[in-house]
């Protein structure tokens, strides 16, 4: 028995028995199974959890109950649905399911499989018991969608048709509307009708009765009518061809079935029988009004007009049925429309979000993406033509921030837990480190002449060149500090950049002369990430917006109005944009995928606070434990909100637009926060429900988080940028109230972050990464005494226990280990020194959600509960194609 039916048998043990898995498709996997109660075999049929994510659980059980007041004899019915949570390894997955009964017999693809071709006698009466049920379904205002070998089932000497249920759910729930509109869509290619494949919501039975017909075809002939060795290849030929005709190969089949088929089969859903009813009814012999109409495909002309303009598209929209494929670069002189599709990215929970995770190949062919938990951290090359992912072989593990040169031929990456950035060959192999003193912070640029452009705004060397031959020199000095080169321009002169100063994220766009170091301003926005290609500037802003807007690369200037792309742009947690832009127009980026706030025992046992998904960020419970405070971003901004524990009331707090990183004073009557506000971070204090103002107590381009507040909120210890001319991220302290001056605890020339305060105000704990990766390190507050490491191998992100016992943080793990990352609590002693008494590991941290430079989790009063956020199990990397055209079209609508 798997991972998945040992889970779901735990959680469904007084109801169901699972017994051995049956198979597997797209969308579900079917297992054997006991009813308890009834004592009888079921078919358990569970959503694969990606698509269960998209979908949701209250609207998938509402529609699918529709199925179960479906009572033909053709129809396999519904006898249960539900959702359930797993767990394993202390990580929650919440599983969508629902039963029919357990048919003994076979699939029509497994007759179709053994036997190939099947009498014409059995190939009707099949094709019209399942179209006697379609006919009903129909009638009762319920489509399938779905209608494949797979999904009927032999039984006694008739046919069932089965999976009413997953099909209806997936297309009339919100997540099969959210599907529908980027891309996409429900139905397997060989099968599926040509509006189906256009993407067209509003389908009626007439794309049933297409799919019907491509069986009875397939029963008759051995092949579906369109085959090919790629989902565009038949997609293509769906919408531009047709089929051959059925008796060039079987004279048998009468010439009543063949025209029937061909009716069914009709590009036009108008063009098909009224009825799956009239379908079965023209099987049974000639003389169906619309039999013989079918006689002028055997001189049919090629494709009409509508069909060669529009495969393309359906193209696109059908690649969204794979996972991270499925897709093609077109034929040479091919020119694709503008296209929006989804690609499902599954097992991205145990990601690292603090890193760039996507990265297209010049020519737009194919994504290097990072393989997720499962895969301990390898790197995957998917080519975006249907093939499967490969692992890039002797590239290290756990490595993020991809940027591949001009010329398609290298790319460079870092590791996260080290730091250290390697240059590969595009296929993978041996790579080589950049040389040290090279610091890596996620923003690189290839020049043309394979020379690298790496920018750091934390208050390190300002940009760095890294020749190919690994000679490294600041070509501006310090007249770089907060500039972020983010792409080269051919000719290698000029260069798209971000100006971020110390402690931003965003800022203006501008060029810069490679050679002078000259700044010319070019978008006054609060721009993240930038790139150029064909005609156009991409770009996206602090809110995750994404725009474009034409760009005259010769002159050097913008030549019309921005458009906005798409909104909800994922952003890191260090404020990196997860975007790519190919030299040919195509542009695939990552979506704010929802998250879950969840509160965890020790054990890793956890439950959901909220129904409600948002991109939850640093919660904080209150100090009577009774609310906790989290900052997400929403319709109107981001902003700090809380929730009560009691009745799950969730509550705005501040009103900023622009508000994140909450702290309870030590009452909690009052919450600080940061935002910017006039372009330069801030820590702000109001009281929830209050009227008043919120009050500013610091603003300065040094700091780079609210903080913890001491005990009578004399002071906040926080992070800072660069207080002293050698350091970099540093441990703070801002006394009188808050409102500084910002003061040193911890400042030498590396990465100190993640603080931590006992309760009692006495000891801090915090990251370095002094050693090559970030360690936790405790120390007296007042610096009156040593420190001591308390992680091994790797951590950051630490919380004290409330009586300071214990140290909870997470450790990061040694980089190819296969229980990943975790949350481990340390046995702190104090006396008669400061040391580690016990080092335990609690639970998996895989799909918990980090940040920098503060954790991400916090432990209640009480020191019972853990509140986290979770990483849904995967996301949608949405691909945009023809950006030129996708960009005209935006600005001419907009006009209208």
């Amino acid at each position: 028995m798997n991972d998945i039916a040992g889970r779901l048998t735990a959680a469904l043990a007084d109801r169901y028995l699972i017994e051995r898995e049956l198979g597997a498709g797209g969308m579900a996997t079917v297992y054997l199974a006991e009813d308890l109660k009834h004592h009888r075999k079921v078919a358990l049929k569970v959503l694969k959890p990606e698509l269960a994510a998209v979908i949701g659980g209250d609207r998938f059980l509402a529609e699918i109950t529709t199925t179960a007041n479906l009572q033909h004899p053709h129809i396999l019915p519904l006898l249960d649905s539900g959702q359930t949570v797993g767990r394993s390894d202390g990580q929650e997955t919440t599983y969508l399911y629902y039963v029919m009964p357990f048919v003994e017999g076979e699939s029509l693809r497994g007759r179709l499989v053994r036997d190939k071709q099947l009498p014409v006698a059995d190939a009707v009466k099949i094709a019209g018991e399942i179209a006697g049920a379609l006919d009903y379904a129909h009638r009762q205002g319920v489509i399938h969608r779905d209608i494949k070998p797979e999904n009927i089932l032999l039984h006694d000497g008739r046919a069932v048709v089965a999976d009413f249920g997953i099909a209806l759910a997936a297309s009339r729930t919100e997540g099969g509307s959210r599907m529908t509109e980027t891309g996409m869509s429900l139905g397997t290619p060989h099968y599926m009708s040509p509006e189906q494949a256009m993407g067209e919501r509003d389908l009626d039975g007439h794309t049933d009765q297409y799919a019907l017909g491509c069986v009875l075809y397939e029963m008759l002939t051995g092949e579906p009518p369109f085959t090919g060795p790629t989902a565009q290849a038949i997609v293509a030929k769906v919408m531009g061809g047709e089929p051959e005709l059925i008796t060039a190969t079987r004279k048998t089949v009468p010439t009543w079935v063949e025209d029937a088929v061909f009716v069914a089969l009709s590009k036009i859903p108008a063009d098909r029988f009224p009825t799956a009813g009239a379908f079965a009814a023209a099987l049974e012999g000639p003389g169906h009004p619309l039999a013989g109409r079918t006689r002028r495909v055997r001189g049919a002309p090629g494709p009409s007009w509508r069909s060669r303009v529009l495969w393309p598209a359906a193209v696109a929209v059908v690649s969204g049925l794979a996972i991270l494929g499925w897709l093609r670069t077109p034929a040479s002189g091919l020119v694709l429309p503008p296209t929006q599709l989804a690609l499902m990215a599954p097992d991205r929970g145990g990601s690292n979000p603090l890193g760039r995770q996507i990265e297209l190949t010049p020519d737009g062919s194919a994504l290097l993406v990072p393989g997720g938990a499962s895969m301990l951290g390898s790197t995957l090359r998917v080519e975006l033509d249907g093939s499967k992912g490969r692992v890039l072989d002797g590239v290290v593990p756990f490595l993020t921030d991809y940027f591949i040169s001009p010329d398609g031929k290298e790319f460079v990456a870092a590791a996260y837990e080290t730091a250290v950035a390697y240059r590969y060959p595009i296929g993978g192999g041996t790579g080589r480190p950049l040389p040290r003193g090279v610091r890596w912070k996620q923003r690189a640029a290839w020049g043309h002449d394979g020379s690298l452009w790496i920018s750091d705004n934390s208050g390190g060397a300002g940009v760095v060149r890294v020749s190919p031959t690994d000679s490294v020199t600041t070509p501006f000095g310090r007249v770089s500090h907060g500039l972020v080169v983010a792409q080269v321009l051919p000719g290698d002169r000029t260069a798209l950049a971000v100006q971020q100063p110390i402690g931003r994220a965003s800022g203006p766009a501008v060029l810069v002369d490679l050679r002078s170091g000259t700044v010319t301003p070019l978008i006054d926005e609060a721009v993240v990430g930038i790139r150029y290609a064909v005609g156009n500037l991409v770009y996206v802003l602090g809110d995750g917006t994404l725009k474009a807007v034409p760009f005259d690369r010769k002159a050097l200037r913008i030549t019309g109005a921005p458009v906005v792309l798409a909104t909800g742009i994922m952003l890191t947690g260090t404020g990196f944009a997860q975007f790519s832009v190919a030299a040919n127009g195509t542009v695939a980026y990552l979506v704010e995928a929802g998250r879950s706030l969840v509160l965890t025992d020790r054990t890793g046992a956890s439950h959901v606070v909220l129904d409600e998904m948002h991109s939850y960020h640093h919660p904080r419970f209150s100090p009577d434990g009774r609310r906790i405070a989290t900052d997400f971003t929403g319709a109107d901004g981001r902003d700090v909100w809380t929730v009560n524990l009691a009745d799950r009331a969730f509550t705005r707090v501040t009103f900023d637009r622009d508000g994140h990183d909450a702290a309870w004073t030590s009452d909690g009557r009052s919450i600080s926060y940061t935002s910017f506000r006039g372009g330069i971070f801030g820590t702000n204090r109001l009281r929830p429900g209050s009227a008043e103002p919120a009050e500013s107590l610091l603003t300065s381009p040094r700091l780079g988080y609210t903080g913890i507040w001491l005990k009578g909120d004399s002071a906040l210890i926080t992070v800072a940028n660069a207080l002293l001319p050698d350091s970099k991220l540093d441990i703070a302290i801002v006394r009188q109230g808050g409102r500084g001056p910002i003061e040193p605890l911890v400042a030498t020339r590396f990465d100190e972050q993640f603080p931590a305060l006992s309760r009692d105000g006495r000891w801090l704990a915090y990251a370095s990464n002094r050693s090559g990766r970030d360690e936790v390190y405790v120390r007296p507050l007042d610096g009156s005494g040593g420190e001591v490491q308390v992680s091994l191998g790797g951590g950051n992100e630490s919380v004290w226990s409330p009586d300071g016992s214990e140290l909870f943080y997470r450790a990061t793990g040694q980089p190819g280990s296969s229980l990943g990352p975790t949350i481990n609590a340390a046995g702190i002693v104090t006396r008669p020194t400061l040391a580690v008494k016990a080092r335990q590991v609690l639970f998996s941290a895989t799909g918990l959600a980090f940040v920098s430079p503060h954790s991400n989790f916090d432990i209640s009063p009480d020191g019972r509960t853990f509140v986290f956020v979770r990483n849904i199990a995967s996301s949608k990397v949405m691909i945009l194609q023809n950006l030129p055209a996708m960009v005209e079209r935006l600005r001419t609508g907009a006009s209208r």
